[in-house]
């Protein structure tokens, strides 16, 4: 455990941060967007069944929180298997657990105190290593933010092919289109491509 650890320093703030959480399992790399939950300096995060995060989480016990601004990486990590090209492989205190290579920074977080529910998983995270790769300085940009909820509302889209959630895509993109730069529009295409 990181004594002292600062986890605004890491972008992980009270509330819910959107990270793209990685895991492995041998040489089976996994990257996936999820939400780490913050109430005051406790951690948790709830990964669904029948995923291969909740899989390698339950295998592992382990997983990085990638923080990362690339649109395009946060929707293929929604739809899509990365290429092992993204990732990079950390090795500390005997244990093996990867990273995405454009992440801003990461948190490694160990698994503790996990609970099984019909539905999901729910555990509590400890965090045990950090990096800083990239001090970036960026202020928010509503299309970047736009293609995370689009992201949201299109994996529920696909799930129960309810058709607000389509509307709710098409007003995510209306914003991506008016306030995103040229990643955040490419990025907000490819996600229709997979609808």
């Amino acid at each position: 455990m990181l004594r002292n650890l600062n986890l605004d320093d890491f972008g992980i703030y009270e509330g819910i941060s959107e990270t793209i959480v990685t895991t492995s399992r041998g040489w089976a790399m996994n990257a996936a967007p999820m939400g780490i939950i913050r109430r005051k300096d406790k951690l948790f995060m709830r990964i669904f069944k029948d995923s291969t995060t909740y899989n390698n989480v339950l295998s592992e016990k382990i997983l990085v929180a990638n923080v990362i601004w690339d649109p395009i990486i946060i929707v293929s990590a929604t739809f899509s298997d990365l290429n092992d090209s993204e990732f990079e492989t950390v090795n500390f205190n005997s244990r093996t657990f990867v990273s995405l290579k454009k992440a801003q920074c990461w948190v490694a977080f160990e698994c503790t105190n996990t609970k099984l529910t019909s539905e999901s998983l729910v555990t509590e995270l400890v965090p045990v290593r950090t990096h800083i790769n990239k001090c970036m300085i960026r202020a928010p940009n509503r299309g970047l933010f736009g293609i995370i909820e689009a992201c949201i509302h299109a994996t529920r889209y696909r799930l129960t092919n309810d058709g607000k959630y389509l509307k709710l895509i098409k007003a995510y993109g209306d914003i991506v289109e008016k306030c995103g730069g040229e990643n955040e529009k490419e990025a907000m295409n490819l996600l229709y491509s997979y609808l």
